[in-house]
């Protein structure tokens, strides 16, 4: 199952975990139970805390794309550094 925000919430708002993740947002257990049914909605003020209380974290995707090209290339090699060229591409 691909990871989503909503399958995490719904995890979590069942689990035994569920009332930590409620007082994150202030809520009862009537509120939790109105959320998970549609019958409530999240004011955007609280909606940070929500999907932090299982956590998410908001990252852009220039960001990921960033790491993702750290991790390709050898975030902690010393080659270029040392005048050996980029990691991988040569006989170093």
């Amino acid at each position: 199952m691909k990871p989503s925000i909503e399958h995490a919430l719904r995890s979590a708002l069942s689990g035994p975990d569920r009332h930590d993740v409620a007082k994150a947002v202030g809520w009862d257990d009537s509120q939790v139970s109105r959320f998970l049914s549609g019958g409530q909605g999240i004011v955007l003020d609280k909606l940070d805390a929500l999907v932090q209380s299982v956590g998410f974290v908001l990252v852009t995707r220039k960001y990921l794309d960033a790491v993702a090209t750290l991790g390709e290339v050898g975030m902690h090699c010393h080659c270029a550094r040392e005048g050996l060229g980029e990691c991988g591409k040569g006989a170093h």
